[in-house]
C-alpha cells in the first residue's frame, strides 16, 4: 500500500467530537524508491501545492522503538503507525509522510527507525533516509530514550557524523542551508535536569563536528553555520501519563504557536523551496542521495574507533 487512511476524532471548541481524515503516503518505500505521487497528495490530499513558501517541513529520526510515530502524533495530530506495547517490532518501514492537521501547513516525514534488527548489518537506508532528512527539512527532531544520553550508537551520534559529513560534501555549494536538530529525550526519569542532558549532547556534538573531514573551502567552518541545537524532555509515558501528555501539548506549542519566543520554524531553515516545486526538489535530493556512494563508508565499528 502506498498511502493509507484513518480516521481520528478529536475535540472542536465546543468539546464534541467529530470525525477527521489523514491521509499517509509512504513517500520512499523500503526498497529506496520514492513515490510517484507525492504530486498529487500536494495538490489533492494535503492543499499545500497552493502555499507557496508559507509551509514547512518536519522529519523524526532515531533509534527503533523509541516511540517517534507516538511523538509525531502528539504534536502533529497525525495517525503513523505506531508500536504495540507487547511487541517490540518495527513499524516504520521507509519513510511516511502527512500533514499536520487543524489546517497546519506542515509536512511531516516518519523516518524509519535505525538499528533495526530486521536490517540487521545493512544501514545503507537509515544513513540515506537520515541525509535525506538533514536536506530537506528545516527541523529534524532526534528521538531518543534518556539512558541513551552519552552513547554513541544509542544517541545516534555514528550516524549524525556520517550525515553531516556527506551532507557538507554534498549541499556545500553556496550559502549554507541551517537546520534545526531538536533532540528530544524520553522517559526522562531521572534526577539529571535537561541542561545536564542537553551539555552532555552538545559536547559529543561539537567533537563530532572537529572530526569530521570537511571539503575544500569549509575547514574552518563551524557548526553553528549549519546547525542550530534545541533540547527537550519529556517523562515516562507509561508511568507518568498525565505529565506526559502535559509536557506534549506544552511541546507542541513549539511548533504551531508563531508568537511564542520558541516557535521553531524560524525563518533561517527555510529551503526556499515553493511548495508546488517541492515534489520535484526533493526527489531531486533523494536521487542525489541514493547515488552518492560515500554513504556505504565507513561502517558504525570504524566511526565508534573514531569517536573513542
Amino acid at each position: 500500500m502506498d498511502s493509507q487512511r484513518a480516521p481520528d476524532l478529536f475535540r472542536n471548541g465546543s468539546g464534541e467530537h467529530r470525525a477527521a481524515e489523514f491521509t499517509r503516503l509512504q513517500l520512499i518505500d523500503d526498497e529506496q524508491q520514492f513515490s510517484g505521487k507525492l504530486s498529487e497528495y500536494m495538490q489533492n490530499k494535503w492543499r499545500l501545492a497552493k502555499a507557496g513558501f508559507d509551509y514547512d517541513v518536519v522529519a523524526v529520526f532515531g533509534s527503533q522503538s523509541t516511540g517517534k510515530s507516538t511523538l509525531l502524533n502528539r504534536l502533529f495530530g497525525t495517525r503513523f503507525d505506531v508500536m504495540s506495547e507487547a511487541q517490540r517490532q518495527q513499524t516504520t518501514r521507509g519513510i511516511w509522510a502527512d500533514r499536520g492537521t487543524g489546517g497546519m501547513p506542515v509536512l511531516i516525514m516518519d523516518v524509519e527507525g535505525t538499528d533495526g534488527r530486521e536490517r540487521g548489518e545493512h544501514q545503507d537506508f537509515e544513513r540515506k533516509s537520515a541525509l535525506f532528512s538533514l536536506a530537506v527539512a528545516e527541523v529534524v527532531i532526534v528521538n531518543m530514550w534518556e539512558n541513551m544520553v552519552g552513547l554513541y550508537n544509542g544517541a545516534n551520534m555514528g550516524l549524525l557524523k556520517t550525515v553531516m559529513e556527506v551532507n557538507l560534501q554534498l549541499f556545500s555549494g553556496g550559502e549554507p542551508k541551517k537546520t534545526l536538530l531538536y533532540f528530544v529525550i524520553r522517559d526522562h526519569v531521572s534526577a539529571a535536569p535537561l541542561e545536564s542532558l542537553a551539555t552532555t549532547l552538545t559536547t559529543d556534538l561539537a567533537r563530532i563536528w572537529d572530526s569530521l573531514s570537511k571539503p575544500p573551502g569549509t575547514e574552518s567552518a563551524s557548526m553553528d553555520s549549519y546547525f542550530d541545537v534545541k533540547f527537550a524532555s519529556l517523562p515516562h509515558k507509561l508511568l507518568q501519563p498525565a505529565d506526559f501528555e502535559r509536557e506534549a501539548v506544552g511541546l507542541r506549542r513549539q511548533f504551531t504557536d508563531v508568537g511564542s519566543p520558541e516557535y521553531v520554524f524560524k525563518a533561517d531553515y527555510k529551503r526556499r523551496v515553493p511548495a508546488d516545486g517541492f515534489p520535484h526538489y526533493a526527489s531531486s535530493v533523494w536521487e542525489k542521495v541514493v547515488s552518492n556512494k560515500d554513504l556505504d563508508l565507513p561502517t558504525q565499528q570504524e566511526l565508534l574507533a573514531q569517536f573513542r
